[in-house]
């Protein structure tokens, strides 16, 4: 009996943690991920941390203010396919984009 319940409370907190895990972890995206790949690709135009100097294109913390989940990945896959105004298309793919979102969705609203 005392086995029995050992293994319901440890169905219980699988459980449980199942419901811990977030949408973008359980989606396969990776902040970490993300960060590497903006630091490695867009850092040269945009500001990985604080305000962007006047007349550079928008800091990352302003880009994740502006554009949140849904959004914001269908705004990367836009550019990543056609460019936006100086940028040229990023040529990423999928997986890239989604861990870029993932990452400016991590960030601290302004």
């Amino acid at each position: 009996m005392q086995r029995f319940l050992a293994v319901a409370a440890l169905g219980v907190l699988a459980v449980l943690a199942s419901g811990c895990v977030t949408a973008t972890e359980s989606s396969g995206a990776s902040a970490s991920r993300g960060r590497l790949i903006a630091e490695a690709r867009c850092a040269s135009c945009h500001a990985m941390t604080g305000e962007a100097e006047p007349g550079r294109p928008p800091a990352f913390a302003t880009l994740a203010a502006r554009y949140r989940a849904h959004s914001l990945r269908n705004r990367l896959t836009e550019i990543d396919e056609t460019g936006h105004f100086n940028m040229p298309p990023l040529r990423m793919g999928d997986a890239d984009v989604a861990d870029i979102a993932a990452w400016l969705d991590s960030l601290p609203l302004p």
